[in-house]
Formats: C-alpha cells, structure tokens, sequence
C-alpha cells in the first residue's frame, strides 16, 4: 500500500491546527479551568506558581498554530516518505 506523502501531511497538518485552535479558543474563554486540568493531567503540582506567567496573546496563539501545523506537516511529510521507501525495499 502506498500512502500519497502530500495529502496525508496536509490532512495531519489540518488537524492540528483545527486540535490546536480549539484548544486555544477553550484556553482563552477558560483559562482557570483549562490550566487546572492541564497541571492535572499532566501532574504539575507546582501549577499554581506558574499560572500568573501564563499569557494567552492573540500572537501566541497564532505562532502556536503555525509552528504546530508546520511541524505537524513535516513529521507526517517524513513518516510517509519512510514507509513508502520501506514498503519499496521489503516488497520487491
């Protein structure tokens, strides 16, 4: 099977950056709440000092989103091109 490297990076990449603005959107409406869940999930029990540096910025947000999916894109860019190198030499 041979996966099309372009458009399974722009599919991964679109879902991040939709994972990733709502989030945010949820982060900027919510911030007490979201933060206390994040610091629970991730087990942070030093949350409380950090949460007053903690700025949601309209640039935040959109340098987020673009470095995610951009990251995203090349991660799912790179994966695609190994499995189909990989399905080439092991299926000949």
């Amino acid at each position: 099977m041979k996966i099309y490297p372009l458009s399974f990076a722009t599919a991964a990449a679109a879902t991040v950056a939709a994972l990733y603005t709502t989030l945010a959107i949820i982060l900027k409406m919510y911030p007490g709440q979201t933060l206390k869940f994040i610091g629970t999930i991730h087990m942070m029990p030093k949350l409380d000092y950090i949460k007053p540096f903690v700025k949601v910025t309209p640039y935040a947000i959109t340098m987020g989103i673009i470095t995610h999916t951009v990251a995203a894109f090349l991660v799912f860019l790179f994966l695609a091109l190994i499995y189909n190198l990989l399905q080439r030499v092991f299926h000949r």
